[in-house]
């Protein structure tokens, strides 16, 4: 064997480099060669690969190369991605994400990447916006600047004219966002960085055998037909050309054998690749489901059986550890298949945030996501240790050191941000989750974050009363993203680690009004006043929930304005939305605005006068002045009063949104695509209702700052307050069935856009009931269904493996004449009903006892109301209202389990993705459901101001601007950011003080809890925190509490 050999690799982009090695050299010697000429920091997610006759095979960095590889000199190495993440945001390194777009880009020239051809027109448009840059009509009119790009297979004429359409569409995005979208488009294809290994099942079926971050899947050509997650496996082993899963039991079904389940056998092509493929499943599995890579165990001296094969490098949790911990500042890199006019690209906003901001550990939310669920079972029970077997090379998958696996679902307990130490931050994209579901740019730059960290001793931080005289009233413009000026727009450089510890130790708020701070951590000096009045917290609420309030509607009044203006320049035919809907929908946010910009000026100018220390020539009647917001409420009243003809349309400017996306669909994409943005965090048909909730909110706080006063036996000193209170119940009360009533045509219109197969969902009198997870009893045993109730009839529903995530109807029951039965028998599985429509039965079972009983109840309620009625059908297909009886269910939800992205119903809009944050989602993955009661307690219910929440690693505390809507938490740097950085939902979340084993020794403190997932929350008083806890509360479904409000009850009201 020569002493060494030139060794080719093909990189990613097509060229070809050369590598002098030695065949006796392991194969890491010659990965890290390649790893350093490319300067990858984020290395583990790649490798080398290559053929040898037995399907794809990675370069093993452990064995020699000459025993690897038979003919170095004629074999080329192919450079690519290994592990394909299943989210963009956990590489943190732009350049690894651009070496992902270019792993896609060949994936789909080549076939391996096979989806729809829409979907594959959107990816080769957003290639082209990376490589090319903008659409400009003096290039690209014709189409031919695409003829010499290698952006889809054998591309026909109306296919480069149709990409050059979507490239048009995408003008202004920068290359590493069109590579974020790029990816975000490829993670949710079924074929996603899956290789396919030919072999044959146990009927002797030619199938294909793929390994993903998932689990193993199976195909039959480009069709998947079963996957089985690593949840699901109990050990994998090979033996001679047998590949064996070993599989737990389903928990739902009953079985003799505890703990075992099913041994699945398949054939592969022969022995080589039957263990390359098997030594690909053990990397992958450790890869990303392993806390820490595995201990390496002493090979016997005397026998050994089986394979000695073990992953050697870092699990993605390390590798995400790392990154965060390293100095590592990426200023350029050169995109070599760029065509732009420079070659050198410099991170910009969205991939460079924390150079060009500054050194503080910034928000790690990059967990606080839902997983997807690939599996008919969420509550697989984690594994408990990992083993290796020597049967013929075999890996037992039980490590107690898993990670939640994905079919629970869940918020993961990564922390909200790093330690205040560390030194390295991440950049924008990162901080943006799957509930925040967009690589848009946002509207305007974002301040510094703000963080606070624990201060025991008050002489820490002394801020003088020039400070604070000269920081009262700044001049903020609220949609800069907290910059105080044109001045203050620019970069500020990075600081040392030692200037950032010291910056970091500061309560005073740089960048927000320090008169109206929002939490006193510490003492910052005599002449500043610390109001501990309830009244006071009070007044705050109404200020720091006008703000949210406010940005809501700028929202509408902006965003939302300026995405149809440049909808509508795109366009020949004019403005999309008519003048009469424009007007409509624009002055009314235009008039709400006005009025309650000037309800917060006036509130922030007393609260600064409220937290202010005295002047030398005030007497007591102005500090009591000053510490009463009563006329300020009175005066909010009046303008009130005067618009409130616009407050109460909330359902008309809704259906007036449904109808213009109806009657166009150019309007309907461009509010699909809004809401896709990261400033609409929650459908935009819920911003228009925020008028009308807004309302009932003051009429909550004005009779708890009046209850207040009468405690205090102040309430004759209020008598004007007290006749405001009342006029505004009055106003409050007629308005609840109108916000009842506008909201649920609200969810009837969201629900008609994110499911598949209702488009009759929408009519006068159909009411939604409740929404939820339930297990329903198939050929297969239980599988996991979305069932939706409303007034009429139940549905159920499946998800569908689509790019777009959405469920879709498989079942119809009609409630008239439906007859509920609670399966009680020995043998049953717990928590199951049957479910007797007609001459169909269904048989279900609830995660828990509460939520059988919650369905049981709601199920009983509507079947009583539905008697002697005409139902009408809300599927797609289901004709024209007629009797019940001549109503029949033919539909089956088994044929769908191998449904995939080719199926046309599928995708009847390739832009139609949804956030995994809606409450569909979340109530699928937390196995848990919500009501319309329970909505309707929630609209009541707003709260947003800043809380600190715990590390989880040690006893700092990050500051963080935190919104409650929709059943979430949604977290902020401050309050006057334009676009969360993400989201907690709380279904499924219990709220209670901390126990004495969590080791909080602190004041206000609240503890979030789902199952393993933790978050701690430290409020500013004891009202914040009575607050805090009220709102949480009301949201969360899995709490043990009586219902607050009956069936009967919230008919009534």
């Amino acid at each position: 064997m020569p002493s060494s050999t030139t060794i080719q690799v093909k990189m990613l982009d097509d060229s070809i480099n050369s590598y002098e090695v030695k065949p006796s050299s392991c194969g890491s010697v010659l990965l890290q060669a390649i790893m350093k000429d490319l300067d990858v920091l984020e290395s583990d997610y790649f490798g080398a690969s290559y053929d040898n006759g037995d399907g794809l095979t990675f370069l093993d960095p452990l064995r020699e190369i000459g025993r690897q590889i038979k003919k170095l000199e004629s074999t080329v190495l192919s450079f690519g991605v290994k592990f394909f993440t299943p989210d963009p945001s956990q590489m943190q390194d732009e350049y690894t994400r651009y070496l992902f777009a270019l792993q896609i880009k060949r994936d789909v020239n080549n076939g391996t990447l096979q989806c729809a051809e829409n979907t594959a027109l959107e990816i080769a448009s957003y290639i082209v916006q990376a490589e090319f840059g903008d659409w400009n009509a003096a290039e690209c009119s014709d189409g031919s600047y695409l003829n010499d790009m290698k952006i889809f297979p054998n591309p026909s004429p109306q296919h480069l004219q149709k990409i050059s359409q979507l490239h048009r569409n995408l003008i202004g995005k920068k290359p590493d966002e069109a590579d974020y979208s790029l990816l975000d488009v490829a993670r949710r294809l079924e074929m996603y960085g899956v290789r396919l290994y030919p072999a044959l099942d146990a009927q002797n079926a030619e199938i294909k055998l793929g390994v993903s971050h998932a689990g193993v899947t199976v195909f039959q050509g480009i069709k998947r037909i079963n996957n089985f997650n690593w949840s699901r496996m109990r050990k994998m082993s090979f033996k001679r050309k047998r590949f064996l899963l070993k599989l737990l039991n389903d928990p739902v079904q009953p079985s003799g054998r505890k703990g075992y389940g099913n041994i699945l056998v398949f054939v592969m092509k022969s022995r080589d690749a039957c263990k390359n493929f098997w030594k690909l499943c053990i990397e992958h599995h450790a890869f990303f489901r392993l806390e820490v890579r595995p201990k390496i165990k002493p090979k016997p001296v005397l026998l050994s059986r089986g394979s000695s094969f073990h992953y050697n490098g870092k699990t993605q949790k390390e590798l995400l550890e790392l990154v965060r911990n390293s100095n590592f500042r990426r200023t350029n890199f050169v995109r070599t298949t760029s065509r732009r006019r420079t070659h050198h690209y410099a991170p910009t906003q969205a991939s460079a945030v924390n150079e060009a901001k500054n050194s503080k550990p910034e928000l790690n939310l990059q967990d606080m996501t839902i997983t997807q669920n690939n599996t008919t079972n969420s509550n697989v029970t984690t594994p408990s240790s990992s083993t290796y077997t020597e049967d013929q090379g075999s890996y037992r998958v039980n490590d107690s050191s898993f990670r939640s696996p994905d079919t629970e679902a869940s918020m993961t307990t990564a922390d909200i941000t790093p330690d205040s130490n560390q030194k390295s931050v991440m950049p924008e994209w990162q901080m943006e989750s799957k509930s925040l579901h967009s690589s848009a740019t946002p509207i305007g730059e974002q301040e510094n974050v703000q963080e606070v960290t624990e201060v025991k001793e008050k002489k820490e931080v002394e801020v003088t009363q020039q400070q604070h005289n000269e920081s009262v009233l700044p001049k903020v413009n609220l949609h800069s993203g907290g910059q105080h000026s044109s001045d203050d727009a620019s970069t500020p450089p990075a600081l040392p680690a030692k200037e950032q510890q010291s910056t970091i130790k500061t309560t005073a708020e740089e960048n927000v009004d320090t008169s109206t701070r929002e939490l006193k951590m510490a003492s910052v000096g005599d002449s500043q006043k610390h109001p501990t009045d309830t009244a006071y917290y009070i007044a705050k609420e109404f200020l720091v929930t006008e703000r949210s309030y406010i940005k809501d509607l700028e929202v509408i009044d902006k965003g939302f304005k300026l995405a149809l203006e440049k909808a509508s320049a795109n366009t020949d035919g004019g403005h999309l939305l008519s003048e009469d809907v424009a007007n409509q929908i624009f002055n009314t946010t235009d008039s709400l605005l006005s009025v309650h910009q000037q309800f917060k000026k006036d509130l922030e100018t007393r609260m600064v006068s409220w937290e202010g220390p005295p002047t030398i020539n005030s007497t007591e009647n102005d500090e009591m002045k000053n510490e009463n917001i009563d006329d300020i409420l009175i005066s909010q009243l009046q303008r009130i009063k005067k618009i409130f003809h616009l407050i109460e349309n909330g359902e008309d400017l809704v259906r007036t949104i449904e109808s213009a996306c109806n009657g166009d669909e150019r309007i309907d994409q461009v509010c699909r695509d809004f809401e896709l943005q990261k400033i609409c965090y929650i459908p935009i048909t819920r911003f228009l209702l925020q008028p009308m909730q807004r309302v009932i909110h003051y009429s909550v706080l004005f009779d708890r700052l009046l209850r207040h006063y009468t405690q205090e036996g102040k309430a004759s000193e209020h008598n004007e307050l007290r006749s405001a209170t009342n006029d505004l119940n009055t106003i409050s009360s007629s308005l609840k069935p109108k916000l009842q009533r506008a909201h649920n045509f609200q969810k009837l219109a969201q629900l008609r856009h994110d499911l598949i197969g209702v488009d009759n969902l929408v009519t006068n009198d159909r009411i939604f009931v409740r929404e939820g997870s339930l297990y329903k009893l198939s050929r297969k045993g239980f599988q996991q269904r979305l069932f939706f109730l409303y007034s009429g009839c139940l549905l159920y529903t499946s998800k569908g493996v689509t790019s777009t995530n959405q469920f879709k109807v498989h079942g119809e029951l009609p409630l008239h004449g439906m007859i509920i039965e609670i399966n009680d028998s020995d043998r049953a599985v717990p928590n199951c009903f049957s479910i007797l429509s007609g001459s169909k039965t269904v048989v279900v079972a609830a995660a828990t006892q509460e939520e059988m009983f919650k369905w049981i109840e709601d199920l009983n309620h509507f079947i009583n109301i539905s008697k002697d009625t005409l139902y009408q059908s809300p599927l797609t297909n289901g004709g024209s209202s007629r009797p019940v009886s001549d109503q029949s269910m033919d539909q089956s939800d088994d044929s769908s389990s191998s449904r995939n992205s080719l199926d046309p119903s599928s995708n009847k809009s390739h832009n139609n993705q949804q956030r995994t944050n809606t409450t569909m989602h979340v109530c699928w993955h937390r196995n848990t459901s919500v009501s319309a009661d329970d909505y309707n307690i929630s609209l009541q219910n707003q709260l947003c101001g800043y809380l600190l929440r715990k590390f989880k690693n040690s006893n700092g505390w990050q500051k963080l601007w935190v919104v409650f809507s929709n059943f979430c938490l949604f977290f902020y740097k401050s309050h006057q950011d334009e676009f969360p950085l993400a989201s907690l939902p709380l279904l499924g979340y219990s709220a209670t003080n901390p126990n004495p084993e969590d080791n909080i020794q602190k004041e206000y403190v609240f503890k979030l809890q789902f199952k393993t997932h933790v978050y701690f929350f430290r409020a500013e008083s004891q009202y914040t925190f009575s607050r805090w806890m009220e709102v949480i509360r009301s949201a969360t479904a899995n709490t043990k509490r009586v219902r607050l409000f009956s069936r009967m009850e919230s008919v009534k009201a």
